[in-house]
């Protein structure tokens, strides 16, 4: 199905990319510093999503605090509101760069236009979540999920470790022709 190379990790890089269909990952940051490792995708209706790999110390990092956290270290790019309820907090609006997306649930006729929540641990499956992004705590190796618009779960995009993988790759291959 895939010509490998002579590398074989170019093969598995390959592979991995494309044996499924990506959103268009427009840009991935990472914001802070620390032992512990968080990811959050943002998946907008026009299919641009954005990957921000999140790193603090200490055991835990609440949903919330990694969107200051962001919101701090970017503010010429993201922005985000939010309504408190009850069972907690809930995006009605985020904006990274030129892409926004805002709606509360109220939009007919199937009043899916708000931010859905997707959490998962590590390799886990992603599950919706049934709190408020204030009540989440971040561990190492989680990943938050949002997406706008409709239930789907986040799409799949390459993973931090693949990305790297190709650039190595790419830096390897272009050494040996020089």
């Amino acid at each position: 199905m895939y010509k490998c190379s002579l590398i074989t990790g170019a093969c598995v890089a390959t592979a991995m990319l494309n044996s499924a269909s990506h959103a268009e990952l427009v840009d991935t940051f990472v914001i802070g510093e620390g032992d512990s490792t968080a990811w959050i995708q943002f998946d907008f209706t026009i299919g641009n999503s954005y990957l921000y790999e999140i790193n603090w110390d200490g055991s835990s990092l609440s949903g919330r605090d990694v969107f200051d956290l962001i919101e701090s270290e970017q503010p010429e790019l993201f922005d985000f509101s939010y309504i408190t309820y009850s069972f907690g907090d809930f995006l009605t609006s985020v904006t990274i760069g030129d892409d926004t997306d805002t709606g509360d649930g109220s939009e007919a006729p199937d009043y899916s236009n708000y931010w859905h929540y997707w959490t998962r641990s590590g390799a886990d499956a992603w599950e919706s979540s049934m709190i408020g992004f204030n009540s989440r705590f971040l561990e190492d190796g989680d990943w938050d999920g949002w997406v706008f618009g409709n239930g789907d779960t986040p799409e799949q995009i390459p993973a931090p470790g693949a990305l790297g993988l190709v650039a190595l790759l790419g830096l390897s291959r272009r050494r040996r022709r020089n």
